[in-house]
């Protein structure tokens, strides 16, 4: 029988453990919503064994934690106490979302953590370093972490590596060194030796021989191959996505992956700079920079013959990370197998051959779909890896890709290089922008892209969607003008968009579709338009800030508007005031006409004369450069008209070239000739998304699916080798046009003839001019007269 006053006792222990319980499920179940008080309890009775004395002491403190910091269980911080970390293993075996606290230190995820310090607690081998305070009784070092005790006083890990007391002979080398291990009969082996000693491998992935840090089933993996394809992956908590986790989640921050991990900031002891650095502890701090240029061994690289760090020992020799990549993703045929391989070997007469057949196990066939070469990871090709990350971004949500985007699926795997593609899939925001618009779930439109902030990310998917077929074709040039008024409107008073919307569409648009349907190539119409609207909401901003009303703007009121620049670049309000008068939403108002300028910055014929030669002859420019440069020297075309120039337009006839830019063919000179031969003959670069089967073969094809090279990149490569477009353009034109009739001039180069008749109407009173000056210097001059024959050209 059980005494009274420890009945009431061990009554109000089982009291106090029960209310601990229920406080401490009650906060448990409040951090993780989806876990039942049953799942709840059951973890807190598998962390807290109740036949401890008092239980409840541990329950209390835990809940006391929780009440503090309710996302203890979440937040990975390891400033908790010691129930908490057992706790947290429960229920991450369990399956319940949450983040083990890991070492403050160094990261590593434990359930016994004891030592517990102001930045948190801190596992056993990091407690020791933090404890590196000690002067060591022998060799005198300071600030080092005790290890023994002698009785000549505490002694540092050197001395006692070298202590009479530890030191014995080595049964391999009879040597007298610290044993590193002990054998069955008592005898022991030095570090040395025992590392000599274990099983040698040879590598499946890079062929190195090496211990091996991971047996699997298809061989051994070295410790960097290991490191490299094998290691455990988990879900990176900041870029979200599955690799390689080098910094666990601590203190509030969560699992980093390699790529996200930059190491903490300190003066690298080789260059100087504040970089994240490795080594810290050491003292000697160094940067990626460094440590990759000085301390990583050279080797020189069989097939590039570099002195680099060797990536991969293959039957060739030692390879750097460029040529191993250049092999792997290139297979080719071996010269014994015949089959498509990347060739690792020679054979005798130096023909390329693959691993087995070289006698080196070393298979790069994925295991997944069996093709050779590509390797991404894990036993995988990198068109296995793009198939699986094309289906998680376009993926709806039954886990299927839609009907509508299955071509852009199919797209993605005919690519050449999917490594870029699987790049561009993580990296490039208009991979973003498209898993936003699958997010969704609506038909994809151009309507709805042109709901997004217009760039050129967003320029890029719509031309990718137009080439496979998903959206039809458009005037881009004119058609993403609406949108782009819309975000620009953003902020601006109502008002002032009640009148520039119809202005757009029903006066600019209107007028631009009907030109851009007879012209065979744009010339700019969409950037003109936005001069014109902003040059209208200029005129708004002004009369709100006048106090007045546009129909109560005086002709003085806009003389005064205009007069406050110097330049005419507000005298295309005559557009916008055109059409509000017609519309009865403002009055009669005069604009003066913007005076058309007279040609300037010229080159002259000797200048060149010089460029195009060089462009002719000069094989170290691009052939592309050459070929514009040539055009606009010789021609003096428009860099618009040239970058939509196609192969087609090149033909050939009785062993002549002709360029047909205007309406008829143009028989071209024999060098240039050659050059845009040359060009038309070059393959079409390979984009990620190719061109749709309309698009024609452009002579200067650009970036973009299905556009040509985007002007101001053709601007660009002409300036930095030295040909300005404007001068050279002026220059041809004028000499053209002192020699051809406006009506030749405009149907041998495609302009509009009121264009060539005031190239030509210029050129004359230039060379009249020329003549003038020229005869007034020779009136001029006492000691020459005019010849007998000579007339006056002034009169």
């Amino acid at each position: 029988m059980t005494a009274p006053s420890t009945a009431a006792r061990l009554a109000a222990q089982a009291a106090r453990l029960d209310a601990a319980m229920t406080s401490a499920v009650a906060q448990v179940t409040a951090a993780l919503p989806a876990i039942s008080a049953g799942d709840a309890t059951a973890a807190l009775e598998a962390a807290v064994p109740i036949t401890v004395r008092g239980p409840a002491r541990f329950l209390e403190e835990l809940a006391s934690h929780m009440t503090v910091y309710p996302d203890a269980l979440t937040s990975g911080s390891s400033r908790c106490p010691p129930v908490l970390l057992r706790l947290a293993c429960e229920l991450h075996e369990a399956g319940h979302p949450v983040v083990r606290p890991g070492c403050a230190s160094c990261g590593v995820v434990r359930d016994d953590l004891r030592q517990l310090r102001e930045e948190g607690r801190l596992c056993g081998p990091c407690d020791a370093r933090s404890r590196k305070n000690g002067t060591c009784g022998r060799c005198g070092a300071t600030a080092i972490l005790i290890v023994a005790r002698r009785p000549d006083g505490g002694i540092c890990h050197r001395c006692y590596r070298r202590d009479p007391e530890v030191v014995e002979e080595c049964r391999g080398c009879d040597r007298v060194r610290d044993p590193a291990v002990r054998l069955p009969d008592g005898g022991a082996l030095c570090r040395a030796c025992w590392e000599g000693e274990r099983p040698q491998h040879t590598c499946v992935s890079c062929g190195k021989t090496a211990p091996a840090a991971l047996l699997a089933d298809e061989g051994a993996y070295c410790p960097l191959c290991y490191n490299r394809h094998r290691r455990p992956l988990r879900e990176c908590g900041k870029c979200g996505r599955t690799a390689k986790i080098v910094r666990n989640a601590r203190d509030g921050q969560p699992d980093l992956c390699d790529r996200c991990y930059r190491g903490p900031e300190q003066e690298c002891s080789r260059c100087g700079r504040v970089r994240p650095c490795t080594r810290i502890a050491s003292g000697e701090p160094i940067c990626r920079t460094c440590y990759h240029r000085d301390e990583r061994p050279l080797a020189t690289c069989a097939r590039c013959q570099r002195d680099k760090p060797a990536n991969a020992f293959w039957p060739i020799g030692p390879v750097c990370m460029t040529c191993y990549n250049a092999i792997v993703r290139a297979p080719a045929e071996c010269a014994r197998c015949h089959q498509s391989h990347p060739l690792i070997g020679r054979d005798a007469s130096g023909a390329g051959i693959c691993g087995p057949c070289a006698g080196h196990a070393i298979d790069f066939t994925c295991r997944e779909c069996g093709r050779s070469g590509y390797p991404y990871g894990r036993g995988r090709c990198a068109y296995c890896v793009l198939a699986d990350r094309v289906a998680q971004l376009l993926a709806g949500p039954d886990g299927a890709v839609t009907a509508e985007l299955q071509p852009l699926a199919e797209a993605f795997t005919r690519v050449h290089l999917p490594f870029t593609a699987i790049q561009w899939l993580r990296e490039s925001p208009a991979a973003a922008i498209l898993a936003h618009l699958v997010a969704q779930q609506r038909p994809v439109t151009h309507d709805l892209l042109d709901e997004l902030p217009p760039d050129r990310s967003l320029h890029y998917l719509r031309q990718a969607l137009v080439q496979t077929g998903i959206l039809p074709q458009r005037d881009e040039e004119v058609e993403r003008v609406p949108a782009w008024l819309e975000h620009h409107l953003v902020g601006k008073p109502a008002a002032h968009a009640r009148l520039v919307r119809p202005f757009l569409h029903w006066s600019l648009l209107r007028r631009a579709r009907n030109r851009a349907a007879k012209r065979p190539f744009p010339r700019g119409a969409g950037r003109e338009m936005r001069r014109r609207v902003l040059i209208a909401l200029e005129l708004l901003t002004w009369t709100d800030q006048q106090g007045t009303t546009l129909d109560r703007l005086s002709q003085a009121d806009v003389d005064r508007w205009l007069g406050e620049e110097e330049t005419q670049r507000r005298y295309r309000v005559t557009y916008f005031l055109t059409w509000t008068a017609a519309r009865g939403l403002s009055r009669r108002l005069t604009v003066p006409d913007i005076p058309r300028q007279q040609p300037a910055d010229f080159l002259d014929d000797d200048q060149r004369w010089q460029l195009l030669q060089r462009c002719l002859t000069d094989t170290s420019m691009p052939i592309g450069v050459r070929a514009a440069g040539a055009l606009v020297l010789l021609f003096g075309l428009q860099l618009q008209r040239i970058r939509h120039l196609t192969a087609g337009q090149i033909t050939e006839k009785d062993g002549e070239a002709y360029l047909t830019a205007g309406r008829r063919p143009v028989l071209l000179p024999p060098r240039l000739g050659a050059v845009l031969s040359e060009l038309a003959a070059q393959p079409p670069p390979r984009l990620m998304i190719s061109n749709g089967p309309d698009v024609p073969r452009w002579l200067f094809p650009g970036r973009v699916p299905g556009q040509p090279l985007d002007l101001h990149s053709l601007i660009n490569q002409l300036n930095r080798h030295g040909v300005s477009a404007r001068p050279a353009r002026n220059g041809a034109l004028a000499a053209l046009a002192a020699d051809l009739p406006a009506a030749v001039l405009a149907d041998f180069l495609g302009i509009h003839v009121n264009t060539a008749v005031r190239w030509v109407t210029y050129a004359r009173q230039d060379w009249t001019a020329y003549l003038a000056a020229r005869d007034a210097d020779l009136n001029s001059a006492p000691d020459s007269p005019k010849e007998s024959g000579e007339q006056d050209t002034t009169a």
